[in-house]
């Protein structure tokens, strides 16, 4: 593994570490400060997806013109900034919802549209599978240990304190964010006419570009993990409690990066089908049946089957971006267009949930459901269709 690909690799862990403090622990202590009210939250989601697309929009042309690595490392300054405020402003995050929300959202943006390019250009197709097996692997590895070792911190320190450590580990990623390189800086303008007269010509690259859309509501940050986050808050309530159940899932998870490795491409196609039939299947038990048996059969097959679906597709459209006519030219326009895909799905998703909760009442989100089970099971068709172009 050269330099540039061990500093991915390591950046990779270390995002994947505080990933697990800003998701099921950060839910929970923003739910416990607005009262149990999911209105604030929803709130919260979609001024933040809202502006990870400002973001991506805002940096495209500098994208264009080869700054992906400073860009990068803003956005990793920017994620400790958002640390910061929290720490800072406590229980009082309820009266900044707003502000907080559009720093975590420019933050996003500023370090996933730079990263997503990078890994690209770091880590050849070739070697994609191996090393998204690896870096998943280790990840789900951290993903065991992290939440519980989070969940017994909590039960004796606040999460503002305990925030303090993952403040830490962001000004690491900035230090080791100077070993990385970016080739020339150029002069370009971005090309979206060019682009769509390709979008218009070439269906797969409409499929590809669809896919963001569909993950945006399911496994990409959407609105059906928020939804189960809230019911496993209901059912599991404390922070030892949920550290518990997500080091369990992580360690399904795991079990799933690890045979991933050991997937043939050529097979790939009846994983989807089979992983997206069962999972459609799954989560309208749960949309329809809200249990705690439905919640606790979806987390094994989400961390399993679901994961199998979020490796392949993310690989398969990772890998077209590099096909001749993208790499060249317009991988930029690509990337920022997928990124606004998930930002559309992502903020429709909130939406739908904020307009539940307001209008029918929170005891009906999970009938929300129903929306992802489409979404994943139209999502793993697509993939589908994609990986038999390439074959």
């Amino acid at each position: 593994m050269d330099k540039e690909k061990r500093i991915m690799f390591i950046t990779d862990i270390l995002n994947s570490t505080t990933s697990v403090y800003f998701s099921t622990f950060f839910v929970l202590y923003f739910f416990n400060v607005t009262n149990y009210e999911i209105i604030p939250l929803a709130k919260y989601y979609i001024t933040a997806y809202l502006f990870i697309g400002i973001a991506f929009i805002l940096i495209s042309k500098l994208i264009k013109n080869n700054y992906k690595v400073e860009l990068f490392r803003i956005g990793i300054a920017l994620r400790a900034l958002y640390v910061a405020l929290i720490m800072f402003l406590k229980e009082n995050i309820i009266n900044y919802i707003f502000l907080v929300a559009i720093i975590d959202g420019l933050s996003q943006g500023f370090y996933s549209y730079p990263k997503n390019l990078l890994n690209t250009e770091k880590i050849s197709n070739e070697d994609r599978q191996k090393y998204s097996s690896i870096i998943n692997t280790v990840c789900q590895f951290i993903s065991i240990i992290i939440p519980l070792l989070l969940g017994i911190l909590l039960t004796y320190f606040s999460y503002v304190e305990v925030g303090k450590a993952f403040f830490i580990l962001f000004v690491i990623m900035y230090i080791i964010s100077f070993k990385l390189k970016d080739g020339k800086h150029n002069k370009r303008k971005l090309e979206f006419n060019k682009f769509f007269k390709l979008i218009k010509a070439n269906k797969h690259l409409r499929y590809s570009l669809l896919k963001p859309f569909l993950s945006g509501l399911t496994i990409s940050s959407g609105v059906m993990y928020l939804i189960i986050t809230l019911y496993k808050i209901y059912n599991f309530k404390t922070n030892l409690n949920l550290g518990f159940v997500t080091s369990i899932c992580s360690f399904v998870c795991l079990v799933a990066c690890i045979i991933f490795k050991f997937i043939k491409k050529k097979d790939f196609n009846k994983v989807m089908i089979f992983s997206g039939f069962i999972s459609f299947i799954t989560i309208l038990l749960f949309a329809f049946f809200p249990s705690k048996a439905s919640l606790i059969a979806f987390m094994f097959i989400d961390n399993l089957l679901i994961t199998f679906i979020a490796l392949i597709s993310n690989m398969t459209v990772t890998n077209y971006s590099n096909n001749k006519e993208i790499k060249k030219d317009l991988k930029s326009e690509f990337y920022l267009i997928i990124d606004v895909m998930f930002m559309i799905s992502r903020v429709l998703g909130y939406t739908l949930l904020f307009l539940v909760c307001l209008f029918i009442g929170k005891e009906y989100i999970n009938y929300l459901m129903i929306v992802p089970a489409i979404s994943l099971i139209l999502e793993s068709m697509i993939i589908c269709k994609l990986n038999k172009e390439k074959s």
